[in-house]
């Protein structure tokens, strides 16, 4: 098995040959390869995996190989642990499974056996799976069926140390103690042939010869004789392991034994194949591994059922992901938009992604303008009273890998303020209400927990989707009172009066007030450490007509309690 790195520079000498793979050549004879995915060469029997670029840390493989090292991932290799070899198993085997994901979620891009459009190549025949795709369907039915094979052996050993008494009377002489006849060699009944078993060990076995080859975990029952994993490599090399399989065929009735000969057949058939130099190249590839990590993060937050205009926009920008959920102000929904970033180790979200982030905001905000305008159904983003703007959340998020612990379970969710200070678009000062006021914030996620959630939930989060949109939320509002001040003004006024407010002030308050659905009126000034801006504003309220306002609401449950002050209220580890 080799192993090969997304855009890593590699010298031509060190590349095996990939057929019908172009890479791409750099000044000074080095090349890269833009692919992420699964290779085998049939000709050969060689399995070749390309990680994405993410697991170059420092200049390293999971900060800690040299590229070139992982080459040749053998027990030769004497520089790789056990762990490590396990490792890189199973994470190229969840690529794998989250590349086929991808082509099964978006069969509108053309994907066919062939798979050359959407950066997405292969060379498998219609309806047929790869190698790999057998062996961890073998892998799978194992984790999957361990009680059926603990059921068998417990009837199949049931019977093996039951004394044969006749037998044993006739054949053995008894040592005689006290006048009582005692027999010191028993013979007992002989077990009959069980097939069951027969074609569980060579499962058993089968696992044994694929961990040595491929350097997967797999739990495997004691109670069953296996064959050495060279046994097995011979069986596969001479074709006898298919020959077996049809000799014992007619053995198996119950589903699940039906279902683990198919397996193993196709399995041996498609090895044998291979040793021979007689199976077919297999290809499962993607050019552009951003559309694939894109999909992996909008089936954890993305909302699927939009309205048609609101994700491709009318002037052909396409949003990342885009949900709707509770507004920061006031009781109604608004959107959230947000942007996944593939990118490598220390790359920084360009000017060009930024603005381009803003002109989303910007299009959803017009988008139901328009729509109100003609008397449809649309979530409240303008106030006609105030002409203020509910602020649109927004934010990027981008994968990485922590060296120091690659785990799945993880989520690792990060926030990085530094780089929202380049994030922020505003055309003028203390305007939080204003349409052109936009703040984006800035994440990081564990690669390897987005990966494990994708292929889990097949594409269809809904646990993950929950946590990762109520931090969002938190953390936006956290956002915006780390920079504003919030007040509720003339809570207990009428209507009529706090139009009169508004109407009298309105160049004062432009930008900086906005009316909620249930007619609450919302001051936002600018904060410079614990002092507002603009104080002259807060002169023409009485101070009995003013009070803090909780942005995001108080949680139903502590309806009638005191507010804890903004910078205590929320918080996490």
């Amino acid at each position: 098995m080799k192993l090969l790195i997304e855009d890593y520079h590699y010298d031509p000498t060190d590349l095996p040959e990939l057929k019908g793979i172009d890479s791409t050549e750099l000044s000074g004879g080095q090349i890269k390869l833009p692919y992420v995915g699964y290779y085998h060469d049939g000709g050969r029997d060689e399995t070749i995996f390309i990680l994405p670029k993410v697991f170059i840390i420092g200049g390293k493989a999971f900060g800690r190989y040299e590229p070139e090292l992982l080459l040749h991932i053998n027990r030769e290799n004497k520089q790789l642990t056990d762990t490590d070899r396990t490792f890189i198993f199973e994470l190229s085997a969840w690529i794998y499974q989250a590349i086929a994901l991808f082509c099964e979620r978006h069969p509108e891009n053309g994907i066919t056996s062939h798979r050359e459009l959407a950066g997405v190549i292969g060379q498998r025949r219609d309806g047929e799976t790869t190698l790999l795709d057998l062996i961890l369907a073998l892998i799978r039915f194992g984790k999957e069926h361990q009680s059926l094979f603990t059921y068998i052996a417990t009837i199949a050993h049931s019977g093996r140390h039951k004394i044969h008494w006749t037998k044993t009377i006739r054949t053995t002489s008894p040592v005689l103690q006290d006048g009582k006849p005692y027999y010191l060699k028993c013979k007992t009944k002989e077990k009959a042939i069980n097939y069951d078993e027969e074609l569980i060990c060579l499962f058993y076995s089968t696992l044994d010869y694929l961990k040595q080859s491929y350097h997967f975990v797999a739990k495997r029952n004691l109670n069953y004789e296996t064959e050495r994993p060279h046994r097995i490599k011979n069986l596969i090399e001479s074709g006898k392991g298919s020959r077996r399989l049809r000799q014992i065929r007619g053995k198996y009735f119950t589903d699940e034994l039906v279902q683990l000969w198919h397996l193993l057949y196709a399995f041996y058939e498609r090895a044998e194949e291979a040793a021979q130099g007689k199976a077919h190249d297999e290809r499962l590839l993607v050019r552009n591994f951003n559309s694939v990590f894109e999909d992996m993060i909008d089936s954890l937050i993305g909302e699927k059922a939009l309205p048609s205009g609101l994700k491709e926009q009318k002037d052909g920008k396409i949003i990342d992901h885009i949900y709707q959920d509770k507004s920061l102000i006031g009781d109604g929904d608004i959107y959230f938009i947000g942007d996944s970033k593939y990118y490598k180790e220390d790359n920084a979200v360009g000017q060009h992604s930024r603005y381009k982030q803003f002109t989303y905001a910007k299009n959803v905000i017009q988008y139901h303008i328009d729509l109100f305008h003609k008397n449809a159904q649309t979530l409240r983003y303008r106030d006609e009273l105030t002409e203020g703007y509910n602020p649109t959340p927004n934010f990027f998020i981008r994968g990485t890998i922590d060296e120091k612990d690659l785990s799945y379970s993880e989520h690792k969710l990060t926030r990085y303020q530094e780089d929202e200070k380049k994030c922020s678009n505003k055309h003028f000062e203390n305007r939080l209400f204003d349409r052109d006021t936009l703040l984006v914030l800035t994440y990081e996620i564990n690669f390897l927990y987005v990966l494990s959630a994708y292929v889990l939930s097949q594409g269809y989060g809904s646990s993950t989707n929950s946590f990762l949109r109520e931090r969002f939320r938190e953390d936006v509002i956290n956002a915006f009172e780390e920079l504003y001040r919030f007040y509720e003004l003339w809570p207990e006024a009428s209507a009529e009066k706090k139009k009169d407010f508004v109407e009298e002030h309105f160049k004062q308050l432009l930008g900086k007030v906005y009316q909620t659905e249930d007619e609450a009126l919302i001051l936002a000034l600018k904060k410079e450490g614990d002092t507002v801006m603009d104080e002259s504003i807060l002169d023409l309220i009485p101070e009995s007509q003013r009070k803090d306002y909780p942005l995001g609401g108080i949680p139903v449950e502590f309806k009638g309690a005191v507010n804890a002050p903004a910078d205590t209220r929320r918080s996490y580890n």
